[in-house]
């Protein structure tokens, strides 16, 4: 069983580079440039990168009358708990303006704390008491060796971020290590990509599945036990996946749109169940 470091040494990486991704993202932004403008000064104020644009993107499509099912609301969906503690009214979380301030406060204040963004955004989503329970049992600061301990619904935030990021050409002020990383990853996006490298495995796929990536710390036998299928109908989806897995660390993963699903909501648990054989 693959273990340590190198076990989660790609989870930073770019999950989808499709046309389609990109043209959610980019007609969002266009469709709300006033918001976004406004948001980017905003940053550019306070020597904010720009990237956190990105946040309310993802949060709300910079609806201001969003509301989650868990209570928070506006923009960049504030909880209760956070507006008051930051001095903003909940009825004016919806305010764009006065919104905007309290979040900008909140990210200045988490990025002193954590030191890079990956880790502010980890502690936006479900709060720093969460954040630093993940480090603690980790025994580490960095994301990548501490996010298995973290809800499924931030690591899903987090790499939806950095796919984000990818398409708004952001990763160099996103990443830890900076243009060097963002290098790195743009590599092995580069890498992946079947216009880039060999055919053969896209052509062999049927299409009518769903694709995500994996790296070599999930044990296919537990992915098959959790989301409720036979481990030779995950293999038979996935020709060569054992022999790939070994060579590349991470290679992309094919399943029906229900086991897709299934898994894509439990990825974390599923590796931390991985992790334990």
């Amino acid at each position: 069983m693959f273990c340590g470091k190198n076990t989660t040494a790609q989870v930073l990486t770019v999950t989808d580079t499709s046309d389609a991704h990109a043209m959610r993202i980019k007609s969002t932004i266009n469709a709300n440039r006033e918001i976004v403008d406004f948001i980017e000064h905003s940053l550019a104020q306070r020597k904010l990168p720009k990237h956190l644009r990105n946040l309310p993107l993802l949060e709300s499509g910079f609806d201001r009358t969003r509301v989650s099912s868990t209570g928070a609301v506006g923009i960049w969906q504030i909880m209760p708990a956070h507006a008051n503690y930051y001095g903003l009214r909940e009825s004016d979380r919806s305010d764009i303006y006065k919104s905007t301030q309290v979040a900008l406060n909140s990210l200045s204040t988490l990025h002193r704390k954590y030191k890079d963004w990956i880790s502010v955004l980890a502690a936006y989503s479900c709060g720093e008491a969460n954040v630093a329970k993940a480090m603690e049992k980790a025994g580490s600061k960095n994301y990548e060796d501490y996010y298995i301990y973290l809800p499924d619904e931030t690591t899903n935030a987090i790499r939806k971020y950095i796919n984000a990021c990818y398409v708004t050409g952001e990763l160099d002020q996103l990443l830890p290590g900076g243009s060097a990383n963002a290098a790195k990853l743009k590599a092995r996006v580069a890498d992946n990509n079947p216009e880039v490298q060999n055919n053969a495995e896209e052509q062999s796929v049927d299409p009518s599945l769903l694709k995500t990536t994996i790296n070599s710390g999930y044990d296919l036998e537990t992915i098959a036990q959790f989301i409720g299928i036979k481990q030779e109908d995950l293999l038979y989806w996935n020709p060569n996946i054992e022999k790939n897995l070994n060579e590349k660390q991470e290679v992309n993963f094919y399943l029906p749109a229900e086991q897709m699903g299934r898994f894509e909501a439990n990825r974390n648990k599923i590796l931390r169940l991985s992790l334990t054989k």
